[in-house]
C-alpha cells in the first residue's frame, strides 16, 4: 500500500527539490508494481515466435520492442494508462502531504476546501464532484475503443 512507502518518497522528493511541484505528484506514479505486474504479463504473453520472426527480419532489440511488443501489448498499456491516471486524479493523500500552495492544489484537494468547520454548501461541493468527474469519464470514453475489440477475443474466426 501507498502508506507504507509514503514518508520515504516524502524525504526523496524534498531531497529532490521537488516538493510543492507538479513533478511530485507525477513522478511515483509513473512505476508501480501493479504496473509492472501488469505489462510483465502482458509480454509474456506474446508468442516468442513474433519476435523471432522480427529478429530474423533484422530488428534490432530495440526494434522488436517497439515494432512488435508495444503494439501487442496496447491493449495492456491503455488499460494501465487509465488506471493511473483515475488514480492520481482522485488522489487526496498524497498531494495533501506534497502540495502547500493552494494554487497547486488537486481537484479532491479544492473541493476539500469548500467545506469549513462552520458551514458547508451542498451545492458547490456536488457541483465539484460532478466536475472533477468529468476528464475520468471523458478519458475512458475515449479510450475504450483500444481496449474492448482485443479483449472481446476477435482474434479467433470460427
Amino acid at each position: 500500500p501507498f502508506q507504507v512507502v509514503m514518508i520515504p518518497l516524502y524525504v526523496l522528493m524534498v531531497q529532490l527539490g521537488l516538493r510543492n511541484t507538479l513533478v511530485a505528484l507525477i513522478l511515483p506514479n509513473i512505476a508501480t508494481a501493479f504496473g509492472i505486474f501488469l505489462l510483465r504479463q502482458s509480454f509474456l504473453a506474446v508468442p516468442v515466435e513474433l519476435e523471432e520472426a522480427a529478429r530474423m527480419d533484422g530488428c534490432s532489440p530495440l526494434g522488436e520492442w517497439w515494432n512488435v511488443l508495444i503494439p501487442a501489448a496496447k491493449a495492456d498499456l491503455i488499460t494501465l494508462a487509465m488506471f493511473v491516471f483515475i488514480g492520481t486524479w482522485g488522489d487526496f493523500l498524497w498531494p495533501l502531504v506534497i502540495l502547500d500552495d493552494p494554487n497547486l492544489y488537486t481537484l479532491p484537494l479544492g473541493l476539500q476546501q469548500l467545506s469549513s468547520s462552520f458551514s458547508l454548501d451542498w451545492r458547490l461541493v456536488a457541483a465539484g464532484s460532478v466536475v472533477s468527474i468529468l476528464p475520468v469519464l471523458f478519458i475512458f470514453i475515449l479510450l475504450q475503443r483500444f481496449i474492448l475489440p482485443s479483449a472481446s477475443g476477435d482474434a479467433v474466426k470460427g
